[in-house]
C-alpha cells in the first residue's frame, strides 16, 4: 500500500508536468528601433546557440585596426525556419554587410541583427518584420 506522503509526492509531480511553462524573455528596449544602419566587415565568429544567435564581425577603422562588432539575432530555430539560416551560413573570414538597429545607449559596436548580405550577394533576413522602409512601432517598455 502507498503511504499518504508518497501519494502526495507522486500527485504533485504529475501535476507539475502539466503546468504550462512561464514565458520570460528579455526586453528589446536596448535597441533603437528608429535607426537602421549598415556596416561591412569580416566574419569573426557566429555563435549559433540558444536563446539568441550572435554574429561577430571585424570592421577596419581609418587606421586599419579591426574593431569587433556584436549583433544579436533571434533564436537559431527562428532564423533557420523563417529565414533559411544554418550554423554554416557564414564562416570565419567571409566578407559580409550587416543591417542592424544600434543600441540606444550610443554603444557603437553592435546592435540588433536585421539582415546579412553574404559573399555570394544573397541577403538573408535575421529579424522578422524589421526591414520595412519605415521604422516599426517600438515594443512597449
Amino acid at each position: 500500500m502507498i503511504s499518504n506522503s508518497r501519494f502526495a509526492s507522486a500527485a504533485l509531480g504529475a501535476a507539475l508536468m502539466w503546468v504550462c511553462p512561464i514565458w520570460a524573455h528579455h526586453s528589446y528596449s536596448m535597441f533603437d528601433f528608429t535607426k537602421h544602419l549598415e556596416i561591412s566587415g569580416t566574419v569573426h565568429r557566429l555563435e549559433w546557440a540558444n536563446p539568441h544567435v550572435w554574429l561577430w564581425i571585424a570592421v577596419m577603422d581609418e587606421q586599419g585596426a579591426p574593431t569587433l562588432f556584436a549583433f544579436e539575432g533571434t533564436s537559431p530555430g527562428e532564423m533557420s525556419r523563417r529565414n533559411g539560416w544554418t550554423k554554416s551560413t557564414v564562416s570565419m573570414g567571409d566578407k559580409v554587410t550587416v543591417k542592424f538597429m544600434p543600441f540606444k545607449d550610443g554603444t557603437k559596436t553592435g546592435g540588433r541583427l536585421q539582415a546579412v548580405t553574404l559573399p555570394d550577394g544573397r541577403t538573408l533576413k535575421a529579424d522578422n518584420g524589421y526591414l520595412e522602409t519605415k521604422p516599426p512601432t517600438p515594443p512597449p517598455q
